[in-house]
């Protein structure tokens, strides 16, 4: 039988206050967050929001970290890229390669492409790259498990997304409605002037570029015609044009007219749609509010957007311009606690918390290293590229606040905090936050917190921490202000004090 952890020894001295900059939440009435400019920026712009992070944006300066992040190929990220292209190669390959890495099973490939995105937003250098290639998979949105996608989606996100995120949109936007992936995903490879599909086009309409209530649906049929031809060479899984099979005659998209003269002008009437709607009013609208509601709050202030607008076409449709914009506002600085964290932020940033390191088990799947990281995201409803329809992820509190999504983040710190993981092991939890038995029990309940969310607690949640570190039964009470921690407690309380700061509103309030 497991021995009972022995009663709290107290001893210390009191704790010293500050008063920092606050701000209150709408998504947690009642709730004071410390403002940290640092924790701010590594909360939006990273996946991982960690100490460490914040220290490192605050000795860079802010302006200076945004600067080197908007220029991702000048960042070392070797580390990352080479455990990438080791462990995930299939991931790196061509359609053929993944054909023949695979033995012609291409779903197989789908786990790796998770674990590799959930990789680099773990360990990466590069931080904000990918919090906007996970942004872009939600407007350009492929779902990962389509069984006409498996394989593709590898080479999408590869050609299309990464490279493209912080440039033109009209560039991406192209590259994305032309790549097979996105032709099979919504059956346009098989369409024809004779039986022309309609799903891409009302999608490219809908959801890519100027939204519902713009278009009509002359727009779409006309939209489909203009995509006739546009198919895939299943061999090499590349884009082919067919324009035999091209519809060719007038054509009237959203007021942009296209003469469509000849069987091959599909796709130079295309480059000139998608150039006219990418500085569509609608378009522009919607583009800079999905970046305003990524890093800012779900409902961006119009005066954002009217700044985003400005900088995005005085660029030419340059993405990284605009994020420079946002990221330097008055808007975003003062947005503290206006997001809540979606669950692929919210593992990253625990489990990175506590250093983790990879080590390949004995006779272990590779196709399924990260075991307890992706079932978490899976259990969570967030794998990466995941959401079953085309309009991606949802990106407000709303979706992810409801009762069942809850109980499974509370569920989650359970296993985040017990360290289940075995093939990503993190340092004893004392260790990684920097507890001892120097501390009070009131220093380290807010070390705890701030450690882990950049907040400093509320006094009465520092103290519900400090009582049930010292003694979860609660039956001793708050310890008293000169009480230091026990050696004990660091041993038998401490993980599950973890898992009270991680199911805690501090965790997931951005």
């Amino acid at each position: 039988m497991r021995k009972a952890p022995p009663q709290p020894h107290y001893r210390g001295e009191r704790v010293a206050t500050a008063r920092p900059k606050t701000a209150k939440s709408p998504l947690a009435p009642g709730l004071t967050l410390t403002v940290d400019p640092a924790w701010h920026l590594a909360r939006r712009a990273t996946h991982a929001a960690t100490a460490a992070q914040a220290a490192t944006i605050r000795r860079a300066g802010t302006t200076k970290w945004i600067d080197t992040q908007l220029a991702p190929a000048r960042i070392d990220d070797g580390p990352t890229e080479r455990f990438v292209n080791s462990t995930f190669r299939v991931t790196t390959l061509d359609l053929p390669g993944i054909r023949a890495f695979t033995g012609n099973k291409l779903w197989e490939s789908t786990p790796s492409l998770e674990r590799a995105t959930a990789w680099r937003q773990l360990t990466t250098r590069r931080p904000l790259l990918e919090k906007l290639v996970e942004m872009w998979h939600d407007h350009l949105h492929i779902a990962l498990r389509d069984d006409n996608v498996a394989g593709w989606l590898c080479v999408y996100d590869r050609e299309v997304i990464r490279p493209r995120a912080l440039g033109r949109f009209a560039d991406l936007l192209y590259a994305a409605t032309t790549h097979p992936a996105m032709l099979r995903y919504l059956d346009n490879a098989g369409s024809t002037a004779a039986a022309p599909a309609e799903n891409l086009a009302r999608e490219f309409l809908e959801l890519h570029t100027v939204g519902t209530g713009v278009y009509r649906e002359r727009d779409v049929k006309d939209m489909a015609k203009l995509l006739t031809g546009f198919s895939v060479d299943e061999r090499s899984g590349t884009f082919v044009y067919r324009p035999t099979v091209h519809a060719v005659g007038p054509l009237s998209i959203v007021g942009v007219r296209l003469a469509n003269a000849s069987p091959g002008a599909g796709p130079a009437d295309l480059r000139t749609l998608v150039e006219r709607l990418a500085v569509h009013p609608a378009t522009v609208k919607n583009v800079v509010t999905r970046l305003a509601r990524r890093f800012v709050a779900d409902a961006p202030p119009a005066s954002l957007i009217s700044r985003l607008t400005s900088a995005y076409l005085a660029s030419g449709t340059r993405i990284a311009p605009v994020v420079r914009t946002l990221l330097l506002s008055p808007e975003f600085a003062g947005s503290t606690g206006r997001k809540w964290a979606r669950p692929q932020e919210l593992i990253a940033a625990a489990f990175a918390a506590g250093g983790p390191r990879y080590i390949k088990p004995k006779d272990a799947d590779p196709w399924a290293p990260m075991g307890t990281y992706l079932w978490l995201l899976d259990t969570l409803g967030h794998l990466p590229m995941d959401h079953p329809d085309p309009s991606g992820y949802p990106d407000t509190a709303a979706a992810w606040l409801n009762p069942g999504a809850l109980l499974a983040r509370w569920n989650a710190a359970e296993a985040i905090a017990g360290r289940w993981d075995k093939t990503l092991p993190t340092r004893p939890w004392a260790t990684a936050i920097g507890l001892t038995t120097a501390q009070t029990y009131a220093q380290a309940a807010t070390r705890l917190v701030t450690q882990l969310t950049g907040y400093s607690p509320a006094a009465a949640d520092r103290d519900a921490i400090a009582t049930f570190l010292a003694d979860p039964s609660g039956r001793r009470g708050t310890p008293p202000a000169t009480a230091r921690v026990s050696a004990d407690a660091l041993r038998w309380h401490l993980d599950q004090s973890v898992r009270l700061v991680l199911a805690s509103p501090y965790m997931s309030l951005r």
